[in-house]
């Protein structure tokens, strides 16, 4: 189980680093008063997806079997904000590209802390 474990641990990390691009601290030029309602709704979902992943992070060396189930809620929370931005829900102002491509790799980061995850559920039911 240590090499599932190390593998969900790189992968949260690299999410927390293409989380950290989309910020406006980052990469993402569009202005806070572009965001819509619906943005913002997005924003807490992302929170919600960092905060999860961070605690997955922290506990899964622990308590693998709180620590998948911590980690797989984040792809589906991520999923309505990635398609939102997609569809121009997010902004008045439509994603750049560059965004929209980190966005991308945030979501494929996400299946695969997914699949991951799942892979330590299998592992702690059978006790490998």
């Amino acid at each position: 189980m240590s090499r599932s474990v190390t593998v969900l641990r790189g992968l949260i990390a690299v999410h927390l680093v293409w989380t950290f691009l989309l910020t406006p601290i980052a990469l993402e030029p569009r202005p806070f008063s572009s965001i819509n309602p619906l943005g913002y709704v997005s924003l807490v979902l992302i929170f919600t997806v960092v905060a999860l992943d961070i605690a997955a992070f922290v506990i899964v060396g622990r308590n693998p079997a709180t620590a998948w189930r911590l980690a797989a809620v984040g792809p589906f929370l991520f999923v309505g904000p990635f398609i939102g931005d997609q569809l121009g829900y997010f902004a008045t102002i439509a994603a750049p590209t560059r965004i929209t491509v980190l966005e991308l790799l945030a979501f494929a980061t996400q299946v695969a802390i997914l699949f991951v995850a799942l892979r330590i559920r299998r592992e702690v039911a059978t006790g490998s």
